[in-house]
């Protein structure tokens, strides 16, 4: 569309006469004839009073025109001119804005991703503890592997004692596992009910965590979004 076509279409939409609106712009009709038919380009007192006439502001006017066709025409109109330069400036930073948000999408799904991956703040280490059963009050802590010392070698049938004490340990084992997420030591006590209970280090153990593995869903995610955020950026601020 040009200036002519869009002067006219204004006009008519406002049901106006080439003989009206020349008035009302306080211009020649015959030289609005020409500005209508693209035969002359409006100098920016003229293009004012048109803009008066047609009450109408700049940028409703504007409105519908190539941006190409006001960059190579109508530059030459200093107010014109001036809301190009207003709009460039403004979709500048716009454009800015968008690309700081793509590029921060994008470093925050890189984070995101490593952090699940590499299990660096969620790692699911645990200790494990094992307890072969509940010590009585009189008894050592070590009662479980170490009952065999204990005994007096020196006794009458000595084998009969051993049998029998084996058969009772036996019965009295009762193994417990523990895990904790901190480490407790070597070897710890803890009581219960019927005694207390040496739980002694036996390994440590990795429980996979859920988090891990939302931290990739959400880094793939956010990178997808960032991606998708530079090729939008091409086709809207092209």
């Amino acid at each position: 569309m040009t200036l002519g076509e869009q002067i006219r279409i204004l006009r008519n939409a406002k049901g106006l006469s080439q003989p009206e609106l020349a008035n009302l712009a306080q211009i020649e009709q015959s030289y609005l004839s020409k500005l209508e038919n693209d035969k002359s380009l409006p100098s920016n007192d003229i293009f004012r009073q048109l803009l008066n006439g047609l009450s109408l502001s700049l940028a409703d006017f504007l409105q519908g025109f190539d941006k190409q066709y006001l960059h190579n025409n109508l530059r030459q109109i200093p107010d014109i001119e001036h809301w190009l330069l207003k709009n460039e400036k403004k979709d500048a930073n716009s454009q800015r804005r968008y690309l700081y948000v793509a590029s921060f999408l994008i470093v925050m799904a890189v984070t995101s991703f490593y952090t699940g991956f590499s299990k660096v703040l969620f790692t699911g280490l645990h200790y494990q503890y094992e307890s072969l059963g509940v010590i009585l009050p009189d008894e050592p802590k070590n009662i479980f592997v170490s009952w065999r010392r204990l005994l007096d070698r020196t006794q009458p049938d000595f084998h009969t004692v051993i049998a029998k004490k084996e058969l009772e340990i036996e019965q009295r084992r009762d193994g417990k596992i523990l895990l904790s997420s901190v480490h407790l030591g070597e070897q710890f006590i803890q009581q219960v009910e019927d005694g207390r209970r040496l739980y002694r280090f036996d390994k440590e153990k990795v429980i996979p965590q859920q988090v891990n593995a939302w931290l990739q869903i959400i880094g793939i995610f956010l990178f997808s979004a960032g991606i998708l955020g530079f090729v939008l950026e091409r086709r809207l601020y092209k």
